[in-house]
Order: structure tokens, then sequence, then C-alpha cells
């Protein structure tokens, strides 16, 4: 298979993979906000929504790895000629901008996932919790194509 084969069907994998993370982004978050506020238990459902959004943000991340570093024509592109890539806002976006930020995203949601496992009390996990998936979804929110992500 050529790259011109595989950029469409690594498009849809990124595009529906997309939404797994910004639904479990969403949950974990507002599971860790509703039990720092209700001072709820931290339980099982904590845990597979922290392990659900992490596997989906390492799926998405490297899917979107594969697109930035093989197969999407807009990198391809801005490589050619960087200057110019920087200088066109929808260029830069792709090439810069959206890969940089989504990698620190999954990079706080690891962490987020690893410090709240490791807390001792469960007010510090929802803490933790509440706090880094928050922080990851508004990265996150920042820079998805939104004229992008709602086409099939």
């Amino acid at each position: 298979m050529n790259t011109a084969t595989l950029y469409p069907v690594f498009i849809q994998i990124h595009h529906y993979l997309s939404w797994g993370v910004l639904l479990f982004a969403l949950l974990a978050a507002l599971r860790g906000w509703t039990g720092v506020i209700f001072t709820k238990r931290w339980n099982g459902t904590d845990v597979t929504l922290a392990t659900l959004l992490t596997i989906f943000a390492d799926l998405q991340l490297l899917t979107g790895v594969i697109l930035y570093a093989a197969l999407s024509p807009v990198t391809r592109s801005a490589f050619t000629d960087f200057g110019a890539a920087m200088s066109n806002p929808a260029i830069r976006f792709f090439a810069v901008e959206h890969i940089i930020v989504m990698v620190i995203a999954v990079v706080i949601i690891h962490i987020a996932r690893g410090k709240a496992r490791d807390a001792q009390f469960k007010a510090r996990k929802h803490r933790i919790s509440a706090v880094w998936y928050t922080i990851a979804l508004a990265l996150i929110l920042t820079r998805v194509p939104w004229d992008k992500i709602f086409v099939a």
C-alpha cells in the first residue's frame, strides 16, 4: 500500500479516536471534580476512566505521529519549505501547533494517571485527577481542528 491509500484510513482512525479521547478526558475530569466536591471514594470507575483515557490518548498519539511523519501531505508540504509553512496559519497549525500541544496533553494525561495511582488518600487522588485531566482537556480543546472533526 502506498501513502495515498493509507492516508485516508489513518485520518479516519485518528478522527474516531479523537472522540474517545474527548469523551474520556471529559468524564475523567468530571469524575475528579465530583470526587473533590462531594468527597467521594476513589473506586474502580475512576481507575477504568483513567485507563481508557490513557489508552485512547496513546492510540491517538500513535496514529497522529504516523500521519505526521509519514502520511500527511500537509506536513510533507510544510517540511519542503518550513519558512513558508510558518507564514501560513493552516499549515502551521498542523505542522507545529497541533502536534506539540497534543503531545504535551498526552504527557499530562500520563502524569495525572501516575500521580493519582500513587497518591495515598482518596481526596488527593480526586484532586490530582480533577486538575491534571482538566488541564489536558483544555489543551486538547484548544488544538482540535474543529472544522474537520465534524466531518465523518
